[in-house]
């Protein structure tokens, strides 16, 4: 009897991680996308940077225009 206590005991924990590796490779793949998406915000942003300063410096051509 305590045999089989034993191996319910050891499948009860293979499934439990299992479940708890599928949940890491979920989390790892969720991680990715994210810093996928950090990376292309960063880039615009310095995109949008390089924009305003570029306006900025039109703005103060033209106000120095006479």
């Amino acid at each position: 009897m305590n045999n089989d206590l034993l191996i319910s005991e050891i499948n009860e924990l293979k499934r439990d991680l299992a479940f708890k590796q599928e949940e890491v490779q979920a989390l790892y793949m969720e991680h990715k996308s994210l810093n996928k998406k950090i990376d292309a915000l960063q880039k615009e942003n310095h995109s949008f940077k390089q924009q305003i300063k570029q306006l900025e410096e039109e703005q103060e051509e033209l106000l120095n225009y006479p």
